[in-house]
């Protein structure tokens, strides 16, 4: 639980710390791009080493919302994410793209 609740505070932090967004505006990557299914992948990867049970087309619909310049963002950055070792403030992840990152805990189903 605890890397999973890692990966997904460190997406949230983005919410309180960042006051400016990236120009993403996009409306998703398209269910089932390469680039979603790694972020899909990490999450569930994450959450199954854990006391948390989550719905995974919950993660799958939730991160095929992230526009492709936010979703590029995640990806790039993915091993540190799940590390805990990015700084989540240097990511110019887009307002929109914060809020859908945000929903990713309505997927986490137990702890």
């Amino acid at each position: 639980m605890k890397k999973f609740v890692g990966l997904v505070v460190s997406a949230v932090a983005v919410i309180g710390l960042s006051s400016c967004g990236g120009d993403d505006g996009g409306t998703g990557s398209g269910s089932g791009s390469g680039d979603a299914q790694k972020v899909i992948d990490a999450l569930v990867s994450s959450a199954s080493e854990t006391d948390v049970t989550i719905d995974e087309a919950c993660v799958a619909d939730v991160v095929n919302k992230l526009g492709e310049a936010d979703l590029a963002l995640v990806v790039d950055n993915l091993a540190g994410l799940v590390d805990g070792s990015v700084d989540m403030t240097t990511l110019d992840i887009s307002d929109e793209g914060i809020a859908t990152l945000e929903s990713t805990f309505d997927c986490a189903v137990g702890s």
